[in-house]
């Protein structure tokens, strides 16, 4: 039921925004009564948590495999590419996961936690292009910081409709590239 409830959610999400969540609506959607919800995640802000947590293990699971591509200049290009196409894929939770959409809203610690472990992925990809003398050599988790908000700078912008380019696809490579090549040492 707990799936189901989640799946809802997330479907409810991304087709009418955040404000089509209620508990009721959600749980109409999954074919159970409302306190099914309550039983199974407190409350309305327990299921936009559990779409939160969702996102960031799904960008975790695209980020944790990076550290297979042999070259590291490479695998922080297709970490930008999975980022993006993570984003783009399921919107309205990305922007649950960055942009707050959600008024009163407040991730959980644990939720925060597996966050966090995403973002370990970027640090460990920066890590090994410094090992590698890809990029210069200075604080990873302050150069993947630098990575990850102009990515999602790029993103948000993207998502919210705001882009002064016709093909974003090619500028947001391109600014990737201009990115990496202003790290080199």
């Amino acid at each position: 039921m707990e799936a189901a409830l989640l799946a809802s959610a997330a479907q409810i999400l991304e087709t009418e925004g955040p404000d089509g969540l209620s508990v009721r609506r959600i749980a109409a959607a999954a074919h159970v009564a409302p306190m099914g919800v309550y039983n199974h995640f407190d409350s309305k802000f327990g299921i936009i948590d559990a779409l939160f947590i969702q996102g960031f293990e799904r960008l975790g699971e695209a980020m944790a495999t990076i550290g297979d591509i042999p070259d590291p200049y490479k695998a922080l290009r297709e970490a930008g590419r999975r980022y993006r196409a993570l984003a783009l894929a399921h919107p309205m939770v990305y922007q649950v996961m960055f942009l707050r959409p959600v008024p009163g809203f407040v991730p959980s610690v644990a939720a925060l936690e597996i966050a966090a472990r995403a973002f370990d992925s970027l640090v460990a990809a920066v890590e090994r292009a410094m090992a590698a003398n890809v990029i210069v050599d200075s604080s990873p988790a302050e150069t993947a910081q630098l990575i990850w908000a102009s990515i999602h700078g790029w993103v948000s912008l993207e998502l919210l409709g705001i882009g002064f380019v016709e093909d974003q696809t090619a500028g947001y490579d391109r600014m990737c590239q201009s990115l990496l090549r202003g790290l080199r040492p």
